[in-house]
């Protein structure tokens, strides 16, 4: 592995690993995996998620999609509501609780990455936003 890309991964795996490991997110949701958890940040970022949506989003196959919608559906972290405009189109809505684990999860992780990022002087801060938002365009 080059050296840029080892660095990263072990940034990326000591971040992840702090930021899963605070005692202030295993107590939100104990039962939540780590892939439900990717997919709710899924659904949490769209504006008024469809399946259609939430699949593209995902980067998965519609059926593996309805699953875990259905799943979700059947442990209380969904609504589904019909558009008014299109009968064959449905919104997925996050419950309460669910909208309040992802806005404390945000919150979690910038304090946690600031955290690891507070080494930098401010100006190193905005260097590293700059490259990081160059590389993301990209990809």
């Amino acid at each position: 592995m080059e050296t840029i890309s080892q660095t990263f991964s072990e940034l990326y795996d000591k971040i992840l690993i702090r930021y899963q490991n605070n005692s202030e997110r295993s107590r939100q949701i104990p039962d939540l995996s780590a892939s439900d958890e990717q997919y709710i940040n899924f659904l949490y970022e769209l504006d008024q998620p469809t399946l259609t949506s939430f699949a593209e989003k995902s980067q998965i196959s519609k059926p593996a999609a309805t699953r875990i919608i259905q799943r979700f559906l059947k442990k209380g972290y969904l609504t589904k509501q019909p558009s008014p405009k299109d009968k064959r189109v449905s919104y997925l809505h996050l419950s309460q609780r669910l909208l309040a684990y992802c806005q404390n999860s945000y919150r979690l992780f910038d304090r946690v990455f600031l955290q690891a990022i507070s080494v930098l002087s401010p100006a190193e801060r905005a260097q590293l936003e700059y490259l990081m938002n160059k590389v993301n365009e990209k990809i």
